[in-house]
């Protein structure tokens, strides 16, 4: 069996041999040329990706600004049930019609027990 598998290893070892003689290799100058044509490309696609990514980027900076405008142009900010106007004036007390406002807080039931404040004397 070990005389087997050294024969296996010297008749693929010489086949490989005789497989790289038939390859035919590039010269120096074709290597050169390969080489800075490879470079140049992905310089160029570096360039490509770089544009877009400044496009959408710039994009999605106009977007979120545009949003940001609609709250100034409609007078109001709406944030936790309430309803501020822009100058800082809270009109909680006037009816608003807010669909689903957005509750930040979330009551702990332990913590929500009335407290009992007595004085110190």
């Amino acid at each position: 069996m070990a005389e087997d598998k050294n024969v296996k290893k010297k008749g693929f070892l010489k086949g490989m041999k005789l497989e790289l003689k038939k390859v035919i290799w590039p010269t120096g100058e074709q290597t050169v040329k390969s080489t800075f044509a490879t470079i140049a490309f992905v310089i160029m696609v570096s360039l490509v990706l770089i544009v877009f990514n400044l496009f959408f980027n710039w994009l999605s900076n106009l977007w979120i600004r545009s949003l940001s405008h609609e709250d100034v142009i409609n007078n109001v900010v709406i944030s936790s049930g309430e309803v501020e106007k822009v100058d800082g004036n809270t009109t909680s007390g006037e009816e608003t019609s807010v669909e689903n406002p957005i509750e930040e807080t979330i009551v702990n039931e332990e913590e929500s027990e009335p407290v009992v404040e007595t004085s110190g004397e």
